[in-house]
């Protein structure tokens, strides 16, 4: 969605109502291009919010309470300095530029009343927050979230002390002063393409979705040439500049099928009403739908984090399995060592001194040929034969040990791969439990939560099976513990798939029919590490038949008493 003028005329017509006179009492930044005005008012105190994202430019109330950091920026310190105890006066808006001008009103040290303006500029990429004051017969900046250079920008420079200037206009058409004569005049200049792209190129403050249901609203959802519709876009325009002037607003969410959800700050007719949800007011239908695209956003990211720090753990635990399996192919031979302290033995007054290798007679082989043994001339008969059995016992000793570690990391790659399938299919609400796990396996850094943090505990995936019985799929390896450990009654059936990592599946049945059997080990499937494969082999029995072993990671079991079933299609 994009934060076009007209939302931002919308936005600046509910400030007018609600913050004049309101005071300033704390600014905090929580994140980088982020800052939060709390403001006290009469009888209500607010949030505002200025984001210089360029992902989610954006200014609205809200009512989220986003973590601090301990030390805060020196921008939020300079507005801190300018800010506290001014006392809101307005908003303003040239036309419908992205440019929202906040003015406050506060004192100088020597008691002369000051008017100083928060700049938010709303432009994707080249949105900013710049805070500036009247100095002689121009508008000084006195600081700003992002600092521009001349190198940077051709037009204009942002830093302190330099001049304000506005950004570049853009060559559109005023919504207020709009003619059909002008609109069809604009249609031939510009490239022929779709109407609401052309709406968008041609219209000041016009987004994509609003030129969509200005387009739907003049052509009934057919497909003309806009010349063809220039008069019924000039009335449906005109209507809409007629929406902004009295300030009637009607805000909805919409959750168009198939595609990304938007806000609009008028009725969507282009959609059935299922698809929409109305808010009593613009901040309010903002508020909560930036709240859900941050929270989709951080929980992607968050999502790339977790799952490149397990595949840069897997990289390492491969290249080290491959070296242990290496030496101990290499301590298979310890045998060969034996042998040969063994042959020297037995010859050894045949052994000369300083000689680099020796031939001898094999008793292990039943025709007694010779075999060819090499030496250190720097040591006696008798040093050469307690090197070998020297080496042989060290060989012995060492293959115990690294069997026992390769064992363990075998072990550690399955609980990683384990990960991997989780994080694969892992949902936002799931991931928070899987950071906590990848915390106390020391995967990533034990992360600071504030005393007022509450830990959610993600549920498992629940599926109807169309023979009407319960199945339940755990996501991730702590779901997994819990629902086989602690949710499932010992006659449950359990099911996984065999020898690879993936979720813990439970019916509701001890004894399912084939349907439900088939789509259960289905589900196992596709939640494991074998999702994009065919002929998966699944185990299953009964819940009592699982257990966990003492110490195992989380997720890791052992089971017996069990059958498998195989998948042979495609899991959907």
């Amino acid at each position: 969605m994009s934060f076009d003028g007209i939302t931002l005329a919308a936005v600046c017509h509910e400030l007018a109502k609600e913050l004049p006179g309101a005071k300033v009492e704390k600014i905090v930044q929580p994140q980088p291009l982020e800052i939060i005005l709390h403001l006290r008012g009469r009888h209500k105190s607010f949030q505002l919010l200025c984001s210089a994202d360029s992902h989610l430019p954006r200014i609205h109330l809200t009512e989220s309470k986003p973590e601090n950091p301990s030390v805060p920026p020196p921008f939020c310190m300079l507005l801190r300095k300018h800010l506290i105890g001014a006392r809101y006066l307005s908003a303003e808006q040239s036309g419908l530029e992205r440019i929202l001008s906040l003015n406050f009103s506060g004192y100088d040290d020597f008691g002369n009343e000051l008017i100083k303006t928060l700049q938010c500029e709303i432009m994707g990429k080249h949105s900013n927050i710049i805070l500036t004051m009247p100095r002689d017969e121009n508008t000084c900046i006195l600081g700003s979230i992002k600092i521009v250079t001349e190198e940077m920008s051709r037009h204009r420079a942002v830093r302190p002390g330099e001049r304000y200037i506005l950004p570049p206009l853009q060559n559109k058409l005023d919504l207020f002063t709009l003619t059909e004569e002008r609109l069809a005049e604009k249609f031939t200049e510009l490239p022929e393409q779709p109407v609401e792209k052309i709406l968008i190129s041609a219209i000041m403050g016009l987004g994509p979705e609003l030129a969509r249901e200005i387009t739907y609203r003049a052509s009934g959802g057919e497909d003309v040439h806009p010349l063809e519709i220039s008069r019924a876009l000039t009335v449906e325009l005109r209507k809409l500049a007629e929406i902004i002037t009295q300030g009637n607003f009607t805000p909805y969410l919409a959750k168009p099928p198939g595609s990304r959800p938007f806000f609009s700050p008028v009725l969507i007719t282009s959609l059935p009403p299922e698809f929409l949800t109305s808010y009593p007011s613009v901040n309010l239908a903002l508020d909560q739908f930036f709240s859900r695209q941050l929270a989709i956003r951080r929980g992607i990211e968050l999502k790339q984090r977790l799952t490149q720090t397990v595949s840069n753990a897997v990289s390492k635990t491969e290249k080290k399995q491959q070296l242990q399996e290496k030496e101990l192919s290499e301590m298979a031979e310890a045998d060969r060592y034996r042998i040969w302290g063994e042959m020297l033995t037995a010859s050894i007054n045949l052994l000369p001194s300083g000689a680099k290798e020796v031939s001898v007679p094999n008793y292990y082989n039943t025709k007694q040929e010779e075999i060819r043994i090499p030496l250190n001339p720097a040591l006696s008969p008798q040093g050469n034969i307690h090197r070998y059995f020297k080496k042989y016992r060290k060989l012995k000793d060492g293959e115990k040990i690294l069997s026992l570690r390769l064992s363990e990391t075998n072990q550690e790659l399955i609980y990683l791969e384990s990960l991997l399938a989780a994080l694969k299919h892992a949902e936002p609400e799931d991931l928070d439990e899987i950071r906590e796990e990848m915390e106390q396996s020391g995967l990533i850094r034990q992360q600071k939560t504030s005393k007022r943090a509450v830990h959610s505990v993600s549920t498992p995936l629940k599926i109807i099976s169309a023979d009407g019985i319960t199945i339940f799929v755990g996501k991730n390896n702590k779901q997994n513990d819990r629902l086989t450990l602690r949710d499932a009654s010992p006659l449950d059936t359990w099911l996984h798939t065999k020898d690879i990592p993936g979720a813990h599946v439970i019916i509701k049945s001890t004894n399912p029919p084939e349907a439900t059997l088939l789509e259960a080990a289905r589900l196992a499937v596709r939640y494991s590490k074998a999702a994009s494969s065919a002929n998966v082999p699944v185990d299953y029995t009964l819940a009592r038949h699982v257990r966990k072993p003492k110490g195992a990671k989380p997720g890791m079991v052992i089971y017996d008493h069990h059958r498998t079933v195989y998948v042979t299609d495609y899991p959907t």
